[in-house]
């Protein structure tokens, strides 16, 4: 498949301030390019922002491209007070008061260009020792947890901001924290479906929600031996086919150490798309983007089923973020 635009499939982060970054664009000439995440390190205030996320568009001008961020409240904020917004933290977020922020955080993001929001958590705390979520859930109730993810995503899409729920199939009850380890949440499948599902499960059912981002979290009940990223068997059989999911599918960080855990960041970026995410978050590493993108498409160039998946993906992608459709 000569005209394979694999860069289509990743969202990358990038050093500095100013865009376009000149490995950013060439990469997009040869392969696309997705998107484009924002951190800290990229923002300094309102206006450079706006002028950050139009040379972004400029740089990768298909009605799908999309600029993300971490933007969850309270300390989870790349987009941090008091140049910008000042939000609560969604422990502190009740149902009632979850879409005034959603609204008012998405008026926020989408006039500083920012069109796609990693967030609502919609993890179920229900770990005291989880050393990661905690603060950034909404409840150890897991019906309070999808009552405030339901609205938190509407508030968004008043403005036309997309939201990504995370992190399936549940990151709340792990003692270990996935940018540095591997966890594992032993539940059986009955307690899994009841307390970590019951919230993507119903925001999903909403109709709203744009992406769901993976754990890179070992459920055994579903999966003994990979983590939700690279399962099919979770992606597939319960993402998609028991939930019903159709938006995008958008890994977590592939760096991050949870994901590592299962090799080499270019096998990885492989092995993620392979097993059903549509996009692939590649945060840092910025020296080794070229190799992953050019790994993901050779793996589609050789196998008819890749190609398939491409196929899909591309379509879903496009389905999704392209102007006029629903946020």
């Amino acid at each position: 498949m000569s005209d394979v635009r694999a860069g289509e499939l990743f969202v990358l982060g990038f050093d500095g301030r100013d865009a376009p970054p000149r490995a950013l664009t060439r990469l997009r000439d040869r392969w696309g390019l997705g998107g484009a995440i924002l951190f800290a390190r990229n923002v300094d205030h309102p206006d450079q922002v706006r002028g950050l996320t139009r040379a972004l568009r400029a740089m990768a001008p298909e009605p799908w491209f999309h600029v993300s961020t971490d933007q969850e409240g309270g300390g989870f904020q790349r987009l941090p007070p008091p140049r910008f917004g000042t939000y609560p933290a969604a422990c502190d977020v009740s149902p009632a008061a979850a879409l005034a922020l959603g609204v008012r955080m998405g008026a926020e993001l989408a006039d500083l260009g920012v069109s796609l929001d990693l967030a609502p958590v919609l993890d179920t705390h229900t770990n005291p020792n989880n050393p990661i979520i905690n603060v950034r859930s909404f409840s150890s109730d897991p019906a309070v947890v999808a009552a405030a993810g339901r609205a938190f995503v509407r508030g968004l899409a008043v403005h036309g901001v997309h939201a990504c729920g995370k992190h399936f199939p549940g990151h709340g009850d792990t003692d270990l924290d996935s940018h540095l380890d591997l966890p594992r949440v032993d539940h059986p499948g009955e307690r899994l479906d009841a307390v970590e599902l019951r919230p993507f499960r119903e925001v999903v059912a909403d109709g709203v929600l744009s992406c769901i981002m993976p754990a890179h979290v070992v459920y055994p009940a579903f999966d003994p031996d990979r983590p939700a990223t690279y399962s099919r068997a979770i992606l597939d059989g319960i993402l998609r086919r028991n939930i019903g999911f159709a938006g995008v599918v958008l890994t977590d960080d592939l760096g991050m150490a949870g994901a590592l855990s299962h090799g080499d960041l270019v096998d990885c970026c492989v092995e993620a798309f392979a097993a059903g995410c549509d996009q692939l978050l590649v945060c840092e590493h910025h020296d080794r983007h070229e190799a992953c993108v050019a790994a993901v498409a050779e793996a589609i160039a050789r196998s008819p089923a890749l190609t398939a998946r491409y196929a899909e993906s591309r379509a879903r992608i496009r389905r999704t973020f392209s102007p006029g459709q629903p946020a």
